[in-house]
């Protein structure tokens, strides 16, 4: 295709890169779904993660479960909700421990980089900072098995 005016390539071009980043952002998180149950597997053993569509979640390891809209742990009562941000590359998730008599939060933030749909790296921070990658930062990978 030839263009005879060169403000016709002008306004293609302005067209392709003005349109790029919205096409770009909506193939990365709109398909992708956290809810459901997944599975990791390290040498430590095995875990799990369950994220629910009301927000809760629910974490069980060897040592036991924690998570849900109301467990106890030292006598006291918590909660446990997440909250995912699709807007960011890569996502960001937070877990949040609520203790519920006082109402305190303590913040576990996070990434997520999805290989597929029932894939993705979860990396964890500490000390309430998010990792900025997930290469030197305490991350596995989750399998999603419901």
């Amino acid at each position: 295709m030839q263009f005879k005016k060169p403000m016709n390539k002008l306004i293609i071009i302005l067209m392709v890169a003005l349109f790029q980043p919205s096409f770009a952002q909506n193939e990365t998180s709109s398909e992708f779904e956290i809810i459901g149950k997944w599975k990791s597997e390290d040498e430590s053993g095995f875990g799990y993660f369950t994220f629910e569509k009301d927000g809760s979640s629910i974490i069980e390891t060897k040592d036991g479960i924690i998570g849900g809209k109301n467990f106890k742990q030292n006598g006291m009562e918590f909660s446990l909700k997440y909250e995912i941000s699709f807007n960011t590359d890569p996502i960001e998730l937070d877990l949040i421990f609520t203790e519920l008599k006082s109402g305190r939060k303590l913040t576990w933030p996070c990434l997520i980089k999805v290989n597929n749909e029932n894939e993705i790296v979860f990396a964890r921070g500490s000390d309430g900072k998010r990792p900025d990658n997930f290469i030197t930062s305490d991350f596995t990978t989750l399998i999603r098995i419901e």
